[in-house]
């Protein structure tokens, strides 16, 4: 036994087994077991979808997933700025003897509740001008859906808000267990659909936006009282949007720059065939599986960032996950060589090509997975500016080369802008983020 006049043990050295056994695995584990069950999940999305692009044909998927994106880039506007700042706000006021997160999630309870109202009425508001850029004249889709499909991204916006709670309570059995039971609703609903013979794209939509909503009313029945009857002030509020702002500038930018292509690639300026576009939203599709693993790091990695409080822990914290990220990056490599079996099986001959724009696309999530951690340190540091200003550099140089590479190169243009702008926006975040992490620790050293 040692004496108590002994000084205390140094801490393990990064990266060592009792570091892994002790302080991270369990993190991993959480990863673990949130990637599986979003592969379900990713599973029953993905097979939606392909029944979907089967049953409607490459020209008319291509108007459903147009309309999908919409929904997509709404949800993403309205939505994980505000989610991801929560959570980084109510893990630090979580302690084993008090949650004082209750007045955080009140004062966002009642900014979604305003965001809601305000797309409604921009969905009502653009829907012509949309239907007539994006959307060739006879194709299926009346401007009512454009309207829907804002009412689609505003309701995964709303389900965000339960989602949060489970994520900065470490919840993630139920924070993944809904989102299982999303795509489950989803896939069966859409199996009944082509059961019954039913083509029209709008209904496929409509059932798109059904099975969230439905495991939205599902999970907020899971939330404690006190998140709704918490009083929260204006203080908190302004403490909030004062990160906040700059994390949804951040969010804006990255959401429309992930769907930049396809708006892109529609503009009737193009005439580039539908079926063509078809093609590559069918890759899109395909490329979710790569995004998931994405995604999943970041749900699993921000609450343990956002509880560290010295540039020391977070250095470890980088140095621990470098390696579980790069084996991330080598399995997700492996679906490259696979895509052309898998999109054959899932697809058909009638989306030949699907396997090429896929194989690009996914070397831009190949990189963004290898930085992930290093970049989530940059959230807990609280230099959502930053991140801010790469996302605004990364939507100018994606329009600015896709209308340069579009009229020249067509689909593989827009592709390789996606990827190439992509690769390198995460590198150069990777490096900043180290030199952050590098100046923080010299300062705190400076003045201990």
């Amino acid at each position: 036994m040692a004496s108590p006049h002994e000084p205390p043990a140094a801490p393990p050295p990064a990266g060592s087994f009792r570091t892994w056994t002790t302080g991270y695995l369990p993190w991993i584990s959480a990863i673990l077991s949130v990637l599986s069950a979003r592969v379900f999940a990713s599973g029953a999305a993905f097979l939606s979808n392909v029944l979907v692009a089967r049953y409607l044909g490459p020209e008319d998927f291509n108007s459903f997933y147009l309309l999908f994106a919409i929904m997509t880039i709404v949800a993403g506007l309205t939505g994980p700025a505000i989610d991801t700042s929560l959570v980084r706000f109510a893990v630090k006021q979580i302690t084993p003897e008090r949650d004082g997160s209750a007045p955080y999630f009140k004062f966002v309870l009642y900014l979604k509740t305003a965001i809601l109202f305000i797309t409604l009425a921009l969905g009502l508001a653009l829907a012509g001008p949309l239907l007539h850029w994006l959307f060739a004249a006879g194709a299926p889709v009346p401007e009512y859906a454009i309207a829907l499909a804002f009412l689609g991204g505003a309701v995964v916006s709303l389900w965000g808000f339960s989602q949060s709670f489970f994520q900065a309570h470490q919840r993630f059995g139920h924070f993944a267990g809904y989102e299982f039971c999303s795509a489950l609703l989803r896939l069966g609903l859409v199996i009944g659909l082509i059961g019954g013979g039913l083509r029209h794209v709008l209904i496929y939509l409509v059932v798109y936006v059904l099975a969230p909503f439905v495991m939205g009313i599902m999970s907020w029945t899971q939330l404690p009282r006190s998140l709704f009857t918490s009083p929260t002030t204006l203080a908190i509020g302004r403490d909030f949007l004062r990160f906040a702002k700059w994390v949804l500038l951040a969010t804006i930018f990255t959401t429309l720059t992930q769907r930049l292509d396809l708006l892109l690639l529609n503009l009737k300026a193009y005439h580039i065939p539908k079926e063509s576009i078809g093609h590559y939203s069918a890759a899109l599709s395909l490329v979710l599986a790569g995004e998931l693993v994405l995604l999943t790091f970041y749900n699993v990695l921000l609450p343990k960032a956002s509880s560290l409080h010295s540039a020391g822990e977070l250095r470890r914290f980088i140095g621990d996950f470098r390696i579980p990220s790069m084996l991330f990056c080598l399995a997700t490599s492996l679906m490259i060589p696979l895509s052309g079996p898998f999109r054959r099986i899932a697809f058909g001959e009638a989306y030949i090509g699907t396997e090429a724009y896929f194989t690009i696309l996914l070397l831009g999530v190949i990189v963004a997975i290898g930085t992930a951690p290093t970049v989530t340190a940059l959230y807990s540091l609280g230099h959502s500016r930053t991140m801010a200003a790469f996302e605004v550099a990364r939507l100018l140089l994606t329009l600015a080369l896709g209308l340069w590479a579009v009229p020249r190169y067509g689909i593989f243009g827009m592709a390789w802008v996606m990827t190439a702008v992509r690769a390198v926006i995460s590198a150069t975040m990777y490096l900043v983020a180290h030199q952050t992490v590098k100046r923080q620790m010299i300062r705190e050293y400076t003045t201990s």
